[in-house]
């Protein structure tokens, strides 16, 4: 988990009392989707049959918004300790950008595979909505960080570069937290409050960086045979400042993106992973 840290004096919690409240449509299309999970004896059927139906609902936002997982996404969830938690993470991934309001026609199946292995198939048709229009291409924004796999105690840097002047908000999504924890902003903060950039820059900025720090920190309360966890930074650019909340859960962050233009904003995303510190 990445945590903000003051270098010279104890910061009190970030507390904002702004709520994002956008007048703009989103557009709606229904889909069929489908999705299945081979479980064995071990594992739980309910379990299973969730995997299957997130497996079904990023397929139905992955028709209407063409979101794929990136080469990049996919290289960091093969290489990392818990590739099954990674792959998972990475399904959830795939439907930011895309809500499903409602579902109908739903189907449940469960079957027997190789000898005690069994599949769990969801299938029903889903109301999706996506942001109207379409992106800009010349509204774009490159985000790259300073590595792809941290341990405990190193320091990560966002290297953020503009096609044009925008407003920058930059998020981190952590899949193993819940409710209002899984989405917290991390730029701007209380030492750096101007989010609008017409040139390259890093986060933290020169300025910055002598008031704070972005430090990787392994999560606590994770299984101890978990050697690594994988984490994700959601960078959104808009052409004018908004208001979001400081923290959301990743159905609140999803529904506020579904209501921006696609040609207002830019969602660029980034994953990364953290070692467990030798204990």
């Amino acid at each position: 988990m990445e945590r903000w840290c003051e270098k010279r004096r104890a910061a009190a919690p970030w507390v904002f009392a702004f709520i994002l409240s956008l007048p703009f449509p989103a557009s709606a299309e229904w889909v069929q989707a489908r999705g299945s999970y081979i479980f064995p004896p071990v594992m739980a059927e309910a379990e299973a049959c969730q995997l299957a139906e997130n497996r079904a609902r990023a397929e139905a936002v992955r028709q209407v918004t063409g979101e794929t997982l990136s080469s990049e996404e996919t290289m960091r969830c093969t290489e990392q300790g818990n590739e099954a938690d990674c792959a998972r993470n990475s399904t959830v991934w795939t439907m930011v950008g895309g809500e499903i309001r409602s579902t109908r026609n739903r189907k449940t199946e469960t079957t027997v595979e190789v000898e005690a292995f069994r599949k769990c198939t969801i299938s029903f048709e889903a109301d999706v909505y996506v942001a109207e229009g379409k992106p800009d291409p010349n509204f774009d924004i490159g985000v790259t960080l300073n590595n792809a796999v941290y341990r405990e105690g190193e320091k990560l840097t966002v290297t953020l570069k503009p096609s044009q002047p925008m407003a920058v908000q930059i998020f981190q999504w952590l899949p193993y937290e819940k409710g209002d924890a899984q989405v917290a902003r991390i730029f701007p903060n209380p030492f750096e409050k101007n989010g609008y950039i017409d040139k390259p820059i890093n986060i933290p900025t020169e300025a910055g960086a002598r008031h704070y720090d972005l430090t990787a920190a392994f999560p606590v309360g994770q299984p101890a045979g978990r050697k690594m966890v994988d984490e994700y930074l959601m960078v959104v650019a808009t052409r004018k400042p908004m208001t979001f909340r400081d923290t959301y859960s990743l159905d609140d962050f999803n529904r506020v993106m579904a209501e921006i233009p696609q040609r207002d904003r830019r969602l660029v995303r980034k994953v990364y992973n953290i070692v467990r510190g030798s204990e």
